[in-house]
């Protein structure tokens, strides 16, 4: 459980960085991590769509990629092998919110937040959370046909 808590925390912070460093080809090329805050961005280009022109760029590729992965990997961390359904639903929701809070944080930091990247962001959330429901269904089941007896309601309280 503690483990778990620390690596999902590790990830989002890796994430952080990856998404809201202010050059993502200097963050590729040569390794280096740079922020600029803007007290004041421009909140209306999260709707923009006129980015797929630049899609023949190799980077525009490898951050579509790094939305997915990297959300999808944040879900499978907080959602996979968890006791109970609503422990999973959480770790779920907290992928998604987490996404959200990125992509409104990138124009603050001097990138380009987009609604498109949230899609992309929930395809990756969606296909880990399908995974991980599948792996965690079989341990919610077999926890619970294994209980030594059952316990009523009244035993509960």
């Amino acid at each position: 459980m503690k483990l778990r808590i620390v690596l999902v925390l590790l990830w989002c912070a890796g994430l952080f960085v990856c998404i809201n460093t202010a050059n993502f080809s200097l963050l590729l090329r040569q390794h280096m991590v740079h922020f600029e805050w803007h007290s004041h961005p421009k909140m209306s280009d999260l709707l923009l769509l006129s980015d797929f022109r630049y899609y023949e760029r190799p980077t525009f590729l490898i951050q579509k990629i790094g939305h997915f992965s990297g959300f999808f990997g944040l879900t499978l961390l907080a959602a996979t092998g968890v006791r109970t359904p609503r422990a999973f639903w959480r770790g779920v929701a907290l992928a998604a919110g987490y996404a959200v809070l990125t992509e409104l944080l990138q124009p603050f930091f001097g990138r380009d937040g987009r609604i498109f990247d949230m899609f992309i962001d929930g395809a990756g959330i969606t296909l880990a959370a399908f995974i991980a429901h599948r792996v965690s269904k079989k341990r919610w089941y077999t926890a619970r046909r294994h209980r030594p007896y059952p316990v009523s309601r009244a035993a509960r309280q």
